[in-house]
């Protein structure tokens, strides 16, 4: 009787750590993850110059060696402290870094300057950002930024925005957290739907939501097909996919639907 009590109490405690998910609206998801960034030492941990200058992580060396184009315009979105912008402004593209932490995006700028390479920064949320049409060759959304945005009409609207900021040959790099195993079962997710809509919370509660370490919302992708299909809904077709070994931080190479 012990066991299955344990386990029981183990699967509740899981569910109850994850409610924020379903029972905060999507604009307080937001704010809380903005919250968890916007601290001293959030800035100082993603602005270390040791940790920037690592370079790229698992995956991302590969999406870039994908790319037929190694210059020109570079949006980079959730620059952080500039650990990509790094790399891909040595490799000769032009950097616009966003972040919505204007302690993270000055030091961004600032381990630019000492690298020699010139970051233009923009201090904003990625859904409000004021660029002209067709201004950029790659844009890329850094780490599982894509997986932020609560609500798949959302993270639709957010790729179509960014299809008109690009160029016609241009392509998305758009990394995202992926998990298999986060979609948990029914059970669990039309409880989570039905707490969203009873307390009007996050009514855009989908399965894969998940929230992380106690400190950010993140959508986790766990069906390809899924991904295929959003990407296309947005206008964009699967150049191909990357999902590294050992790690959540998966991407698709986009290019806009012919």
């Amino acid at each position: 009787m012990r066991i299955p009590i344990t386990f029981f109490i183990n699967k509740l405690g899981k569910f109850l750590q994850n409610s924020p998910v379903f029972l905060l609206r999507p604009s307080q998801l937001k704010r809380i993850s903005k919250q968890s960034y916007n601290t001293t030492n959030s800035a100082e941990f993603w602005g270390d110059k040791n940790f920037v200058n690592q370079g790229f992580f698992p995956g991302e060396k590969e999406v870039f060696e994908l790319l037929n184009k190694k210059k020109g315009n570079l949006l980079l979105l959730g620059i952080g402290g500039g650990r990509e912008a790094l790399v891909l402004g040595k490799a000769g593209f032009n950097i616009t870094g966003v972040d919505f932490v204007k302690e993270l995006l000055d030091k961004a700028i600032e381990n630019g300057k000492e690298a020699g390479i010139e970051i233009k920064g923009i201090h904003s949320d990625i859904a409000n950002i004021n660029v002209d049409p067709d201004s950029f060759d790659v844009i890329w959304y850094s780490c599982s930024i894509y997986s932020s945005i609560p609500g798949r009409k959302k993270r639709i609207k957010n790729l179509k925005w960014s299809g008109e900021m690009l160029k016609s040959d241009g392509f998305i790099a758009c990394f995202f957290y992926w998990n298999p195993s986060a979609a948990g079962g029914n059970l669990r997710w039309k409880l989570g739907k039905f707490l969203s809509r009873i307390t009007f919370g996050n009514t855009t509660y989908e399965k894969g939501d998940i929230y992380k370490d106690n400190l950010e919302f993140l959508h986790a992708f766990y069906d390809k097909e899924n991904l295929i299909s959003e990407f296309d809904e947005a206008g964009f077709q699967v150049i191909d996919f990357i999902f590294p070994e050992n790690s959540n931080n998966a991407c698709a190479l986009l290019k806009k639907r012919v």
